[in-house]
């Protein structure tokens, strides 16, 4: 077909109007030539003929293969050949005429993944790639992707060297764009053009997380040192105002204190503690004892409540905290610790520069791949690595299996950007600079991050302990068994003294079986068998009443008789025995 006639096929077809015009354009161009063909054969005739003629037919020719070109949408696909970039392509303004660029990829988590068991783009997957997806939307282009170095899919040199980086202009290039996690630095910037960079971050210092170790006090952390000594303090203190105003031995007849000075001291205190534990058996009975009361009830209410509201998240193994805290550490270590690092990438540079800088000193186990740089920390073999912060939390929330095993630590350190890499002599990064800024301002790749959870959107870490089944271990019970033993042996001794005690003061003294008379004990002083007797006689009477009161039944004379010999029989004995 003729250019002219192609492009009445277009517009029968409905072809885009830029694409009419463009054909116009061309057709237009090559009839001009063709015309000047044909006058330049007039020429001839009058000796004008010669260099001119081989040279409008080279034009006409150049011509006749633009415009066939421009027809098939050819911008120089090829094996070993890549066409001039096209200077007017703008976003949203002319597209790249659904041209297909050939993007050379370093595979490396989560932007670049590859799925051998596929072929083609379908093998692909990851951040780069939805990105890629949404800009060839936006810039109506197609993408063949491959990976630029089967043997070192990781590396992000050779991706540069396929779009021109460290060669002569005019060298076969085999790959238009270069992709992946590509840092854009100054020193790359000079054999390659970079795009505006789409993804913003550093890198992250990982370490392993130090193995967990019971602890028998685990029960006592969910409060302070200082709050534990405070609550100690108000007990004793509430305990000394209850044994001043309810002690018997202070004239307060009516109180469920016992008596005697120490022994009722001792009882006020417990009575003040036992209202943590919630065993009270005593209530006060003046109205200044029930106003501390409730204000220390309400006190250890709140205090029990808070505690119990804490307890589960601390009865739980506690992990020791890394001694590696920050990248810092590293450097200021002199070389004590040992990183495992991926040669061939970013990271020597860095690590040449910091040492030339800044003079730091490091200790450098050089990998294949950043997987064995973690493999490494983890099985002991070195102290930390550090890889871009993405490729971390991507690698310990979905790829690692123990989450728990790794940690990072401290800030990201040397922010970095990354982007698409094209030839020194390719201005086809400036439409797709366009296009980046377009998907960052609706909001396209923030989705992405959120997607594989990188970013200020990646999930919190994994809460981790050394029991992740929900329930309590014996090793995490062990200084709570130790203090209620501790508690019952100290009552098993104070139990045994007192009854080694009552021992050495003698037997109690009872009321007879019979109505008649009374037995005294030996051994029991006169006071002590006062007391008892008088307390039984007073219980006695009480129940008396409350039957008379309750059926008109109660105590016969007879009865009452004897209970009044009883009194006599009581008295006569405390007087023989105190003579």
């Amino acid at each position: 077909l003729t250019p002219l006639t192609y492009s009445f096929t277009l517009q029968k077809e409905r072809a885009p109007p830029w694409k009419i015009e463009r054909l116009h354009r061309a057709t237009t161009s090559f009839w001009r030539v063709k015309e000047d063909v044909r006058g330049v054969r007039k020429g001839s005739v009058q000796n004008k003929a010669g260099i001119m003629v081989r040279g409008c037919a080279v034009t006409a020719l150049e011509a006749l293969v633009f415009v066939l070109l421009t027809a098939v949408g050819v911008r120089g696909q090829g094996a070993n050949m890549l066409g001039r970039p096209l200077t007017n392509v703008t976003h949203q303004q002319v597209s790249f005429n659904d041209a297909t660029h050939r993007v050379a990829l370093q595979v490396i988590t989560p932007f670049v993944m590859q799925d051998t068991s596929l072929t083609g783009n379908d093998a692909f997957s990851g951040f780069t790639i939805d990105m890629f997806k949404a800009l060839g939307e936006e810039l109506e282009v197609e993408y063949e992707f491959f990976v630029a170095n089967e043997a070192d899919k990781e590396s992000s040199q050779l991706p540069l060297e396929l779009v021109g980086a460290g060669k002569s202009p005019g060298d076969p290039l085999e790959a238009h764009i270069a992709a992946g996690a590509i840092h854009i630095t100054s020193s790359r910037s000079k054999t390659v053009n970079f795009a505006l960079p789409y993804y913003f971050l550093g890198y992250s210092l990982v370490v392993k997380v130090p193995p967990s170790t019971p602890n028998p006090l685990t029960f006592l952390l969910p409060f302070h040192e200082l709050l534990w000594a405070g609550i100690i303090i108000e007990m004793l203190v509430v305990g000394i105002v209850f044994f001043m105003m309810e002690s018997p031995a202070l004239g307060h007849d009516e109180s469920d204190l016992v008596e005697g000075h120490a022994q009722g001291m001792f009882d006020a205190v417990y009575w003040s503690i036992s209202a943590l534990t919630c065993t009270l058996d005593k209530a006060p009975k003046t109205w200044g004892g029930k106003v501390v009361m409730l204000g220390h009830g309400w006190f250890m209410l709140i205090i029990i409540a808070a505690y119990t509201a804490n307890l589960a998240s601390f009865l739980t193994v506690t992990a020791q905290s890394p001694t590696i805290q920050s990248f810092q550490d590293v450097a200021d270590s002199k070389g004590s610790y040992t990183m495992a690092l991926p040669r061939g990438q970013s990271h020597e540079a860095f690590i040449k520069y910091e040492e030339g800088h800044y003079g730091y000193k490091f200790n450098i186990v050089w990998k294949n791949t950043w997987e064995e740089c973690m493999d490494a920390v983890l099985n002991g073999e070195v102290d930390a690595t550090f890889e871009d912060t993405p490729v971390v939390e991507y690698y310990l929330s979905n790829t690692i299996s123990d989450p728990c095993a790794l940690t990072m630590v401290g800030p990201s350190f040397r922010p970095v950007g990354y982007g698409l890499a094209f030839s020194s002599s390719n201005t086809d990064f400036l439409p797709y600079s366009q296009a980046i800024v377009h998907l960052q301002e609706i909001g396209e790749l923030t989705k992405l991050a959120k997607a594989y959870n990188i970013g200020p959107n990646a999930p919190a870490p994994v809460s981790c302990s050394g029991n992740t089944s929900g329930s309590f271990f014996i090793e995490e019970m062990w200084g709570l068994i130790t203090m209620t033993g501790v508690f019952v042996g100290i009552g098993i001794v104070v139990s045994v003294v007192e009854k080694v005690l009552k021992g050495k003061d003698g037997g109690a003294v009872a009321p007879a079986g019979d109505a008649g008379g009374a037995t005294a004990l030996n051994g029991t002083d006169d006071a002590a068998l006062e007391r008892y007797i008088k307390a039984g006689v007073q219980a006695g009477v009480e129940q008396a009443l409350k039957m008379k009161m309750a059926d008109g039944s109660g105590p016969t004379e007879a009865a009452q008789g004897a209970s009044n010999d009883l009194v006599m029989s009581t008295e006569l004995t405390v007087g023989l025995r105190s003579e």
